[in-house]
């Protein structure tokens, strides 16, 4: 048994989490030494073919963009596996269906920033690279980037299976709302069964899974926004 406000992590969770933060330092510190070395004008835009089409000048903060991305994932990522963790009251088995379920989606998004946390630390080797050498394109650029997507691919379809199906719970109309909204402030678990026990839903009844909801569907609105802005600036 365990209680306490925050689930215990698994094993691999822990790992990941401690190597992108490994890997945030070492961009960091590898950057900082590039630094004095690094010519007044730097390439900063790519087209398609990784070829240069827009400089800047040097600058710190602008040298140091990838550890910039690097601690946004770990901020975000990091925030919200702490909320699939959260259990506000009640002791949890280790074992039990709802803790296995916050533990395997936890695992994922903490292996899925690591990823690319660890892409943008390649992202800030072949930059530096590129800036001393004056090379004309970024080596392996895109083939590292399908690369981590489909790592994430695969990270995905293994927490799928890992969440698994489960049981149905004995029907409360009370703990209803709209026939398939779960909601019972009473129940520490966030992820309950659904009705039919064929998936995993959340709890409304705590307040974390709306913000957790939250989070999510203001990254899948933002990020792609993001990333057009910057492929086009």
């Amino acid at each position: 048994m365990m209680g306490g406000r925050l689930l215990l992590p698994t094993k691999l969770t822990r790992g990941a989490a401690l190597t992108a933060l490994l890997v945030v330092l070492a961009t960091a510190l590898f950057l900082l030494l590039q630094y004095p070395l690094l010519p007044d004008l730097l390439p900063v835009h790519f087209n398609r073919a990784g070829r240069a089409n827009g400089w800047q000048y040097r600058t710190l903060a602008r040298v140091l963009i990838p550890v910039g991305v690097q601690s946004m994932l770990v901020a975000v990522f990091g925030a919200v596996a702490a909320l699939l963790l959260s259990r506000p009251h009640g002791d949890a088995d280790a074992d039990a269906p709802d803790v296995r379920a916050a533990a395997t989606a936890a695992e994922a998004v903490v292996l899925i920033a690591a990823i690319w946390i660890t892409f943008q630390g390649y992202a800030a080797f072949a930059l530096a690279r590129l800036w001393v050498s004056h090379r004309p394109s970024l080596p392996f650029y895109t083939a590292v980037e399908i690369a981590c997507g489909l790592a994430t691919i695969v990270v995905a379809i293994r927490a799928n299976r890992g969440l698994g199906r489960p049981a149905p719970r004995p029907f409360d109309p009370s703990h209803w709302r709209l026939g398939q909204l779960y909601k019972n402030a009473e129940d520490p678990a966030l992820f309950v069964p659904t009705r039919d026990g064929r998936r995993w839903t959340l709890n409304f009844g705590r307040p974390v899974a709306g913000t957790l909801l939250g989070v999510i569907l203001t990254l899948g609105v933002l990020a792609p926004t993001v990333l057009v802005a910057l492929a086009f600036r």
